[in-house]
């Protein structure tokens, strides 16, 4: 939290204006979304983890601030389409060497023969990187932008981003919560299990699709977007009123009250930094909304029942 409120991490989105100057060759957000969507194409294919497209963005955008106007290096000149491609190019390469372990080394941290699997980010060479702009750029360009990004960065290369550890300890209080709710069954740690995991997943999926948004992540700090897809995936797994009296229906769904007890537990843990009626919460989970509106049909409840489309508004738990 300390760090992405740090002068140095501090991200702009005005460099995105550069299409008013320079029309159809000026950067947009679309075309800013256009190269997030590519960057994710080329995590999968080469089955890296998609949290580096996060990392990479943040290069960019962060370059951007301070050479557009954030430094003494700034020149407030427009940014062009080819100069942003030649830039998230780089910072893909750069992010993938710094953070980019493969899906299987991450997953298969017990597994004996983990340590013998190699990194995929070796696999995603100068030449390899420099091969997926067909021809657009050569090895010779992406490293010599490297040199001058690292140097523009101050080698500041661990930025938080809103997936990764900021969902797992966001999600880690979950269980906690529903300590309160008791199954007499012995189901009660196999159903905290699935319900962490699918808030986990969901909450993943919605931070990603955020880092293509300027509004949010340009706009948001990383846990801000981090703690509205949490709340925005648990409440897809909230008991319906109608349904409340039902006893199979309540003790599947999560109840107001652990979701209550949820936001109480985070934040008295932040020190009342995760609070559910801040604006800035409220605000980027709205943009959440419009941007995923079918996200419950994406992920529908693990436990067989049907999953609302709408959030939980800030005041509907009180």
């Amino acid at each position: 939290l300390t760090l992405e409120s740090s002068p140095h991490y501090t991200i702009s989105p005005h460099y995105l204006h550069s299409s008013i100057l320079l029309k159809e060759t000026g950067v947009s957000e679309k075309c800013r979304r256009k190269t997030c969507e590519w960057m994710y194409e080329l995590c999968d294919y080469f089955q890296l983890h998609r949290e580096v497209v996060g990392i990479a963005l943040f290069y960019v955008d962060r370059y951007f601030t301070i050479t557009f106007g954030g430094g003494e290096s700034s020149s407030h000149h427009p940014v062009s389409k080819r100069d942003f491609q030649l830039i998230g190019l780089t910072a893909l390469y750069i992010a993938i060497k710094t953070h980019g372990q493969s899906r299987q080394c991450a997953v298969d941290t017990n597994d004996s023969d983990a340590a013998a699997v190699a990194f995929n980010k070796l696999k995603f060479s100068l030449h390899i990187c420099a091969s997926t702009s067909r021809q657009q750029f050569t090895a010779r360009q992406i490293e010599e932008t490297e040199c001058l990004m690292l140097q523009t960065l101050g080698w500041r290369l661990n930025p938080i981003v809103p997936s990764g550890c900021v969902i797992e300890l966001l999600v880690m209080f979950l269980p906690c919560a529903m300590d309160s709710e008791h199954d007499d069954g012995g189901g009660e740690s196999s159903r905290q299990i699935v319900v962490q995991n699918f808030v986990y997943d969901c909450a993943t999926y919605l931070t990603e699709l955020a880092v293509s948004v300027a509004a949010l992540s340009l706009v948001y700090k990383p846990s801000v977007i981090a703690y509205a897809s949490v709340l925005a995936a648990v409440d897809l797994l909230l008991e319906d009123d109608s349904s409340s009296m039902s006893s199979s229906s309540s003790s599947s769904r999560v109840t107001r009250d652990t979701l209550i007890e949820y936001d109480a537990l985070l934040n008295q843990a932040s020190c009342q930094h995760f609070e559910r009626n801040k604006d800035e919460v409220v605000k980027a989970k709205e943009i959440l909304g419009v941007m995923a509106p079918n996200v419950g049909l994406l992920f529908p409840s693990p436990f067989g029942e049907p999953t609302p489309t709408t959030f939980v508004g800030p005041n509907e738990l009180l």
